[in-house]
């Protein structure tokens, strides 16, 4: 199945033929690889430059490796984290801002509202109504209720029935999610999350796609809106009461 290599770079080209059989079709998602062993002796080389080919393909998310008696190296089942890693390394850099949050989302999330309620089956909505529930009884017990509104946006994004929508929608909303935690929303904002959530998902179930569009990009601009405020005003609480007056 593979060649023997003769690349002065040996791992870059064991990687290379592995990540092209798997594109080419030669191995499905969950197929399990020919072992270390196995592969060192295809191509003729180290096991320590297949060592080095795999974990490179693992970072990239082509396989997943496992260990233990049921491990080996297997076919990964791409996501929206492949997406993702970007986004989290500039979030780690300090160089994603709010208003830069704001501007994807209104790019992705209402023109995925609009196609959810085209394309949202059942279950969909069910599940929907049921995050939103879930987010409502977290408010009002003083649970953190960042999971259920994570939650709530990526199941519109997979409503909407588009894998490189979804994929791009999700990647995004982990970033916007972690932001918006750390803000730390009162209970007011959280409230008015929950009631704009509401308005999308009616317009969702009512197969209203110019609504849902509409009801999303007013939530998305309202939460920066609210968060700015509540912004202000802690800042305002923190001044010395020489720098208020």
């Amino acid at each position: 199945m593979f060649e023997p290599v003769k690349n002065q770079r040996i791992s870059d080209e064991i990687l290379l033929q592995i990540r092209d059989a798997i594109l080419g079709g030669k191995f499905k998602v969950g197929d399990r690889l020919p072992n270390e062993r196995a592969l060192a002796v295809q191509f003729a080389a180290s096991r320590t430059s297949v060592r080095e080919a795999l974990r490179g393909l693992e970072q990239a998310g082509v396989i997943n490796i496992k260990k233990g008696v049921n491990g080996g190296v297997f076919v990964a089942d791409p996501d929206h984290r492949l997406v993702s890693r970007p986004f989290q390394t500039l979030l780690q850099l300090r160089k994603v801002t709010m208003d830069n949050i704001v501007e994807a989302r209104l790019i992705f999330e209402p023109e995925a509202a609009r196609l959810a309620a085209q394309r949202a089956k059942p279950e969909d909505l069910h599940a929907l109504e049921q995050v939103i529930e879930k987010m409502t009884g977290a408010i009002e017990s003083g649970e953190p209720p960042s999971s259920f509104d994570l939650a709530f946006h990526k199941l519109i994004a997979h409503a909407a029935r588009n894998p490189i929508l979804e994929m791009l929608s999700e990647s995004m909303l982990e970033v916007a999610s972690q932001v918006i935690t750390g803000l730390h929303p009162s209970i007011d904002v959280l409230r008015h999350v929950v009631k704009r959530h509401r308005e999308v998902f009616e317009a969702v179930r009512n197969r209203d796609g110019d609504l849902a569009f509409e009801a999303m990009s007013k939530h998305i601009i309202d939460v920066r809106n609210r968060l700015a405020k509540q912004r202000i005003r802690g800042k305002s609480k923190a001044k010395p009461r020489s720098e208020r007056s």
